[in-house]
């Protein structure tokens, strides 16, 4: 009764097409749902993302995305809103109905451990939350992985939005050190 309550003085609305949501909806109503522009890459080895992600010159196993981010398209706003529009929810949201869908392939298997990218500390208190982390709370929810702590973030770099592979790599040299590395034996 208090969720009712709560709709009708602030109503949950799509965050791709802002209509409202109905009672079994989160995050994209039905509609958007049934056409977000699914990847499909978790069935797929190498992908196009594995090989994105190679230039990074790191042992990269498996990737997978639950859609094609296309700009222009309204389902940008659920990158946006889960990164810069402090709906953490959305990225928790999305990345825990994905991993439900695909956990019985196999994609998780080995997996010990979700290690999300962590924020240096005044990004954090900036933005109030890691998106990277609600991700990775998202797919512990789904798959039952837990979440690690084992990187921090040691010196801040400048945003990422507009450089491409190479120039994030290079930014990100020296940016993360493991902790308690023991722990991950």
């Amino acid at each position: 009764m208090a969720a009712s309550i709560v709709d009708v003085i602030i109503p949950r609305v799509c965050t791709v097409c802002h209509t409202s949501l109905v009672e079994g909806e989160d995050v994209m109503c039905l509609d958007c749902l049934m056409n977000l522009p699914r990847t499909d890459l978790h069935t797929k080895h190498p992908n196009e993302l594995t090989d994105r992600l190679f230039s990074l010159k790191a042992p990269i196993e498996r990737g997978t995305s639950l859609y094609h981010y296309v700009a222009g398209t309204p389902y940008v706003q659920l990158i946006h809103d889960a990164k810069y529009n402090r709906r953490p929810c959305v990225g928790r949201k999305l990345a825990e109905m994905h991993a439900g869908e695909i956990k019985e392939t196999g994609f998780f298997d080995g997996i010990d451990v979700i290690i999300p990218i962590p924020l240096h500390f005044t990004k954090l208190w900036k933005r109030g939350y890691n998106q990277s982390e609600e991700i990775a709370r998202g797919i512990s929810n789904a798959t039952g992985i837990p979440v690690g702590d084992n990187l921090v973030a040691v010196r801040r770099h400048s945003t990422q939005t507009r450089k491409n592979a190479t120039e994030r790599r290079l930014i990100s040299i020296g940016s993360f050190k493991v902790i308690h590395r023991e722990d991950l034996d």
